[in-house]
């Protein structure tokens, strides 16, 4: 009898024909055997739920009637997960035999942990990081750590501000204590929050290089996604931070509020409409603001000071630099 913690696998799907074999025949074949895989639709209209129900019948399936985003998949798969971990994960990667393994046995060793997030490599580029985990800037900017460096092969975990919403392993009652994945973020930044809300309750993240996602990843912002980055960013910063540290630390928000309003600028008007929509978002969104913020004040175990002491209070000024004045 395998008495090996369950995992709960949520693979969730929007129009993801093209990655469905691969995804799913490479999370059948780890070497983890106490695993559910559940299947998210979010209302695909290319035939892959079709597809999938045929390819592997042994997958639980969720199906929406409507494209809920990404955390909203999240939340309508955790409704029939059975597992002690969950591990939410993207389509359009591949994943190691030892993906699973590697991240339970840390967590069962590590019980302070909170959330554990693997190496991801550049599907195309093996051997370079698409991210080990996010640097999450105390100003709630998220940036995926070490992007385009060459693999070093090191496999010491690393303690690290934020999980990568493309793959990581949480708690499934810390996810749930935090209310499931945050889908107002719909597709865009509900793992800054999360990684957030795991600093806010006192636990550590981790990133277990033995652990290893192959993602086909694209480095694209459109103006919808901007919109929803800066919405939620603002939100959480609001949501969150002690009144005190929002006076104290306005100068440094003041600061990157200026350059992501010049960033807008360079991008052009949609941009711009963009930028003007997230702040109209505040006022528009204030009572459910006031709602998050006494949830989350409710969550809280450590000091603000204490919160950002686990976060950046640096940029990556080249890399920044270059997102900002430099066109795509």
């Amino acid at each position: 009898m395998d008495d090996s913690p369950r995992v709960s696998v949520i693979v969730v799907n929007y129009n993801g024909l093209p990655h469905i074999d691969g995804c799913i025949s490479s999370i059948l074949k780890q070497d983890y055997t106490n695993f559910e895989t559940i299947f998210v639709d979010n209302a695909s209209t290319d035939g892959s739920l079709k597809y999938a129900r045929k390819a592997f019948p042994q997958l639980i399936f969720v199906t929406n009637e409507s494209n809920l985003g990404y955390a909203g998949g999240i939340n309508s798969g955790l409704v029939h997960a059975t597992g002690k971990y969950i591990a939410p994960i993207n389509i359009d990667t591949e994943v190691a035999p030892g993906w699973l393994s590697s991240m339970v046995n840390f967590m069962e060793a590590n019980p302070l942990a909170g959330a554990v997030t693997p190496k991801i490599l550049i599907f195309a580029e093996r051997d370079r990081i698409n991210t080990k985990g996010l640097d999450i800037h105390i100003t709630g900017i998220g940036f995926c750590r070490r992007l385009y460096q060459r693999d070093d092969g090191s496999l010491n975990p690393e303690k690290v501000p934020g999980i990568s919403g493309c793959s990581y392993l949480i708690r499934y009652e810390v996810l749930k204590q935090m209310g499931g994945a945050p889908e107002e973020s719909f597709m865009a930044y509900d793992d800054v929050i999360i990684s957030w809300l795991l600093n806010l309750m006192g636990f550590e993240i981790y990133c277990v290089p033995k652990s290893v996602v192959f993602h086909k990843y694209i480095a694209k912002t459109d103006p919808d996604k901007f919109f929803l980055l800066e919405k939620n960013r603002q939100a959480l910063l609001l949501s969150s931070l002690k009144p005190l540290t929002l006076v104290i630390c306005l100068p440094v928000f003041l600061v990157i509020e200026l350059m992501i309003v010049i960033y807008s600028m360079i991008k052009g008007k949609t941009y711009i409409r963009a930028k003007i929509a997230a702040f109209a978002s505040l006022w528009r969104e204030r009572r459910y603001i006031k709602q998050k913020r006494k949830q989350y004040q409710g969550l809280r175990k450590i000091s603000d000071l204490a919160l950002f002491r686990r976060l950046n209070w640096n940029l990556d000024w080249v890399r920044l630099f270059k997102v900002v004045f430099l066109p795509p």
